[in-house]
């Protein structure tokens, strides 16, 4: 079989027929107008007599690479084949995409080795190494159908050295077999494998030391903090295909799993798929964004979904709703001046992947019940049998640096209307939940900044009732939309949402399921406000809240409903029961009387005491 040759090996034994001052002849060869016939001759004999040795390639190598390589003609055998049945790799001889283009077409890879070699010629964010490796990421997806998504990648150690990361699903339950997936004997290039929706824990461990430490962020870093991540948040999340999650943090992670440091340092916190692997049609994170410095760590947003509930009649905030695929969470109420009394919730929770997708690219964003085909049954609980309403306008609209994201749905509650601002019962207690919520008052994010670990409460159709404490307030979430465990739900990208973290260690403050719950501040010696309805998690276990206040803004609706007058006819109704009641009694009285009237004169006179005279008279 012929040795296929990289260049450095093929320019180093070059080298010693260069060093025979072929090389002035060589040049001017192929300067000449008989290329073909030159060619000929350099085959049968330049390769002919190519050495070996181990020296540095020299300046003539470089006039090799100007001439040789770039005027040699491919075919579709072996390229550059002499007497001693040696071979130059086709994918390092083609100068051109339209060349490399036809190998892969033609069903060719490079090796690793060979691929390497390729970056030293061409950049790493030219379109020659891009369809290069998207050919191979295909390759080596094709292995295993548990291999969910591979990508190329690179690390700033090895910036020409390729490395693919692999994305493996954990094994389905209708999988019988028993051997373990061997990536080494399926993969014979460089990688890093991972396991869906699994990450390091340095994202948990630093949050956990965090709500130990109760030590959040001053007021002055708070609105540094802000405003570099909103100015920064939008252009991040676009060059950056597996940034997940923008937000702050007031300690900085150091030599995590080596020797581990957390430093009480106010930084930028970018959560990435893979730590230390970027992909290489992207540059590196700067090391800092307007003097604040950068931690990056693994970790992902998922939106929630998913669990079961009662069916309340009327129906109340927080209970489970469902479309024809998905569940959530009821959040609030809206008197809508179009559409009646209504509900509102995420619009993950209600619409398919490719509805979200239509109404992220082509309705720019919204769609308003009459004029869209998207009127979807919703259903309380979410078992589709039995019909709460149907869904009279969507949104999603990302946000930018100035503007709250946002992907939500309102439906049109038509059976089993709401009449207080009341919650389902906590599972296995017979009280109603703590959260008292009557004045239907809210409580934007330019307010919530000012409160230092503001807590808050919500409840949901999966953890019920829970407490949590605002982390930050301007954090950027973006799902992976090439990560397989969203694959189910369309991609998702919002800009200044709430982040919340668990009042206590081990209580999640939400879960799959809980989507569109509300959440609200707990105010002392007030009543509760409202900060916003859950959209989704982190993996290292905060959960992201979308704020209320854009939200009745972009619904053109001045206020949550209020049940106000619900309690004033519901008075009126008791007073009116109540009088009902007595009328009724004072009736029943009346006929009492009227039938003792009635009765004949004798029964009246025996029925009737004697006078007090009468009384006298026999005595």
């Amino acid at each position: 079989m012929a040795e296929m040759l990289g260049l450095p090996q093929f320019y180093s034994r070059f080298k010693g027929y260069m060093d025979n001052n072929a090389h002035k002849e060589l040049t001017e060869t192929f300067e000449s107008p008989e290329e073909d016939r030159e060619v000929e001759k350099l085959k049968r004999g330049v390769v002919k007599n190519l050495i070996k040795d181990d020296e540095d390639i020299s300046k003539e190598v470089e006039k090799l690479k100007r001439g040789v390589v770039k005027n040699l003609k491919i075919d579709d055998e072996e390229i550059f084949k002499g007497e001693d049945d040696v071979v130059l790799d086709p994918f390092l001889c083609s100068k051109s995409l339209k060349g490399i283009t036809e190998l892969i077409e033609s069903g060719k890879l490079p090796s690793q080795e060979i691929l390497n070699e390729m970056c030293q010629i061409f950049e790493k964010k030219s379109q020659e190494i891009i369809i290069t490796c998207e050919a191979i990421c295909k390759h080596i997806k094709s292995k295993h159908a548990a291999i969910a998504n591979v990508w190329a990648a690179y690390t700033i150690q090895n910036p020409h050295q390729i490395i693919f990361v692999v994305i493996v699903e954990h094994k389905s339950e209708g999988d019988s077999s028993t051997e373990p997936l061997s990536l080494d004997k399926l993969i014979t290039y460089s990688f890093v494998s991972q396991q869906v929706g699994e990450f390091n824990s340095e994202g948990p461990e630093v949050l956990r030391q965090e709500t130990s430490a109760s030590k959040g962020l001053d007021e002055e870093s708070y609105q540094k903090l802000q405003s570099c991540i909103s100015k920064h948040s939008e252009d991040l999340m676009k060059r950056h295909k597996y940034l997940s999650i923008i937000s702050a943090c007031p300690n900085r992670s150091r030599g995590f799993g080596v020797s581990w440091n957390l430093l009480p340092e106010k930084c930028i916190v970018l959560y990435v798929q893979k730590k230390k692997y970027i992909p290489i049609d992207e540059e590196p994170f700067k090391t800092n964004y307007d003097g604040i410095p950068v931690d990056v760590r693994e970790g992902a947003f998922i939106p929630f979904g998913r669990t079961a509930k009662d069916l309340l009649d009327p129906v109340k905030m927080g209970s489970q709703i469902g479309g024809d695929i998905y569940k959530g969470t009821l959040g609030f109420f809206i008197d809508h001046p179009q559409f009646g009394i209504c509900g509102l919730t995420c619009a993950h929770v209600l619409l398919t992947r490719w509805e979200m997708i239509e109404l992220k690219t082509n309705h720019s964003g919204t769609l308003k019940w009459p004029l869209h085909r998207m009127c979807k049954n919703v259903y309380q609980p979410a078992d589709k049998q039995s019909v709460l309403g149907h869904t009279v306008q969507v949104i999603y609209k990302e946000g930018s640096d100035e503007n709250c994201g946002m992907e939500l749905a309102l439906f049109r509650i038509t059976d089993r209307h709401p009449k207080s601002p009341s919650f389902p019962d906590v599972t296995g207690s017979n009280a109603a939940t703590s959260i008292i919520y009557d004045s239907w008052r809210m409580c934007s994010t330019d307010r919530l900044n000012k409160k230092e670990d503001a807590h808050v409460i919500k409840f949901g159709s999966k953890t019920e009732l829970s407490h949590g404490i605002i982390k930050f307030d301007t954090t950027s979430v973006k799902s992976l939309d090439a990560y397989p465990l969203f694959h189910e739900y369309a991609p998702i990208k919002l800009f200044k949402q709430i982040e919340v973290k668990a009042l206590s260690n081990g209580i999640p403050f939400a879960e799959e399921g809980d989507s569109g719950a509300p959440v609200f501040v707990v105010e002392k010696n007030s009543q509760n406000k409202c900060i916003g309805i859950i959209e989704g998690g982190t993996t290292y276990g905060t959960v992201v809240v979308t704020p209320i206040v854009p939200i009745l803004a972009e619904l053109d609706v001045p206020c949550l409903k209020s049940f106000d007058t619900e309690k004033e006819l519901s008075n009126i109704q008791n007073k009116i029961d109540n009088l009902e009641t007595q009328m009724k009694k004072i009736g029943s009285d009346i006929q009492t009387i009227k039938q003792i009237l009635l009765k004949p004169p004798q029964n009246f006179d025996s029925s009737m005491p004697n006078s007090p005279n009468d009384q006298q008279g026999h005595a």
